[in-house]
């Protein structure tokens, strides 16, 4: 039980006779008089009376106050102080500090015990304070609390509290809830830190890699600048991979060991060709045995029908350029940086001018990618290489020409978007990937030719019916799922930009599918089965670049005319079925 403080010493009647002694009171107490018609004095800060004035005035009793300071430590139990939310309350511990600035009230409100007026005080200002905190704000509270008492406060009973100094905690049942919240905002503190530190280290790592990136990426320029355009062969290439991985060599020397094998096997074969042809040549004495050793150079060059394009081995390595399959068509390009030619042989009244609204044509290569295909991707790639570079050259004709190239097996990919040839284009590339799907083919068309056409008229150009150019080297068996999707493509009354369809095969391609897909008799070919497959698909290519170039250049002369040459050595696929 807190013990009581009494602020009333001490009570005494004046004494009134001349006789009587002098009243006494200590510094710390104040004297308070009474008449007796109950009116309250304090006399000069509360000092007694002397005898005299004992004698003089009508004071009945005197009252002497305590007007000390006094400090206590209390712990409020009594009240619980709510936090934010009222689910929780402090708990306080406040030193105070009192004193008595008026005795009178003291003795009008007879104030025997000085303790529940201050802390009744203390309890309703500090259950007001609190509620305006959260639970874990408990410092903030007190520093609340200092400052409403900073300056004293004085209560009508005539107290004055001048210090106050409070320490609020959680309840016990909160104070797992406060840690919690405290490591919460720890973590949360740390982890905002550790968030702008990994930012920090992002861009440092970003700015490092683009660096390194950059000198990666001039390196490589230096190096292909320094080679130029001279060719390089399978051999320099393995060569320059093993110098940076040479822990691949045991694989690469075998896969090159491989590639001169088959190299060496084909050369073989083409010597062994034109060792038959030339004995064949003496022997039904076309020519004499003198006269061959004249011929070779010539005749040799000239095996297979025109002359042969730009050899392998003088061109850059294409086929390890690896192209982005896509199943999508792509949109059809313009015609090149500088335009068509305005003018050809400008002196000769008979050549006409060439503008796009003469008509352009589109042509689409399709080749077989299928599985089988393999052991000739490389002449398939080296053979699309040689067509860009011949259309490159031949300016008069390739600037009336569109060019697309795709590679078809299980789905179609684009090798090549519908454009002008123009310098700076990237050559096509093929590979071999999954079994063979005609229906995708034609499928692929119907959804690339309307599109493409229409793009084109809305540039400006007057387009002419597409070609399309098809090269099969396998079999896709005796289903007749592409008869559907064909028949659309080539239906004019229903396909507006129903195609003409050059056809070619090579290997185990089916003669009735080759003469089923050309549109015309005259447009099916089919390589015979003695003739190498090697040298089935050079021909192709040579005859194709012939037929490109002789149709762009009978465009730009004004006479819309369809080259259709077909291959060296490949018969018409009617006549085989």
């Amino acid at each position: 039980m807190t013990q009581p403080l009494p602020l009333i010493l001490r009570v005494e009647p004046v004494q009134r006779r001349l006789r009587s002694s002098n009243a006494t009171a200590a510094p710390y107490e104040a004297s308070v008089y009474v008449t007796a018609d109950r009116k309250v004095a304090v006399v000069d800060d509360g000092r007694p009376l002397s005898r005299w004035e004992q004698v003089a005035t009508s004071y009945r009793f005197r009252y002497d106050v305590d007007i000390s300071d006094h400090r206590r430590t209390v712990e409020l139990r009594s009240t619980p102080f709510r936090a934010r939310g009222n689910r929780w309350h402090f708990e306080a511990t406040v030193e105070v500090g009192f004193r008595v600035h008026d005795p009178a009230e003291i003795v009008k409100r007879n104030v025997k015990d000085a303790l529940p007026i201050v802390y009744g005080y203390l309890r309703q200002r500090l259950a007001e304070i609190t509620p305006t905190y959260d639970i874990q704000e408990a410092a903030e509270a007190e520093d609340n609390i200092i400052r409403e008492f900073s300056g004293g406060r004085r209560l009508p009973e005539g107290i004055t509290i001048f210090h106050v100094a409070p320490r609020l905690r959680p309840e016990a049942k909160a104070i797992g809830h406060v840690a919690e919240r405290t490591e919460m905002r720890d973590r949360y503190d740390t982890n905002e830190n550790q968030h702008e530190l990994n930012k920090q280290e992002a861009v440092h790592q970003g700015e490092l890699a683009q660096l390194t990136q950059e000198a990666r990426l001039a390196a490589e320029g230096r190096e292909l600048a320094a080679i130029g355009s001279a060719g390089m062969s399978a051999k320099h290439i393995v060569l320059m991979h093993l110098a940076r991985h040479p822990q691949d060599t045991e694989r690469a020397l075998g896969l090159l060991m491989a590639h001169e094998q088959a190299v060496s096997q084909r050369l073989d074969a083409d010597n062994q060709h034109s060792m038959e042809f030339f004995q064949f040549l003496v022997d039904k004495k076309i020519v004499r045995p003198d006269q061959v050793e004249l011929m070779v150079p010539g005749l040799v060059s000239r095996i297979g029908g025109a002359a042969t394009s730009t050899p392998v081995a003088a061109r850059p390595a294409i086929w390890s350029q690896h192209p982005a399959l896509s199943d999508q068509a792509a949109q059809p390009g313009d015609l090149g940086a500088g335009g068509p030619p305005a003018t050809l042989m400008k002196q000769d009244p008979q050549s006409r001018v060439w503008r796009p609204v003469d008509g352009v044509q589109p042509i689409y290569v399709l080749v077989d990618e299928s599985t089988e295909m393999g052991p000739y991707v490389s002449d398939l790639s080296d053979g699309a290489y040689g067509l860009y570079q011949q259309l490159l050259e031949a300016k008069d004709a390739s600037s009336a020409v569109l060019l697309s190239m795709l590679g078809f097996a299980d789905q179609v990919a684009t090798r090549l978007p519908l454009k002008a040839v123009n310098q700076g284009g990237q050559p096509p590339w093929f590979t071999a990937r999954g079994p063979v799907s005609y229906a995708s083919v034609f499928e692929a068309l119907l959804d690339r030719i309307g599109p493409d056409v229409e793009a084109l008229k809305a540039q400006g150009y007057t387009v002419l019916r597409p070609v399309v150019h098809l090269l099969a080297g396998s079999d896709p068996g005796n289903g007749a799922e592409w008869a559907v999707p064909y028949r659309r493509l080539i239906d004019s009354s229903t396909h507006r930009y129903a195609p003409n369809i050059v056809a070619c095969g090579f290997g185990t391609a089916p003669a009735r599918l080759i003469a089923e897909i050309a549109t015309r008799p005259q447009s099916g070919h089919l390589a015979p089965p003695h003739l190498d497959p090697h040298q089935a698909i050079e021909c192709y290519w040579q005859a194709l670049a012939r037929n490109i170039i002789a149709t762009g250049r009978s465009l730009v002369k004004g006479r819309a005319e369809l080259a259709m040459e077909p291959p060296a050595g490949f018969r018409l696929a009617h006549e085989v079925v």
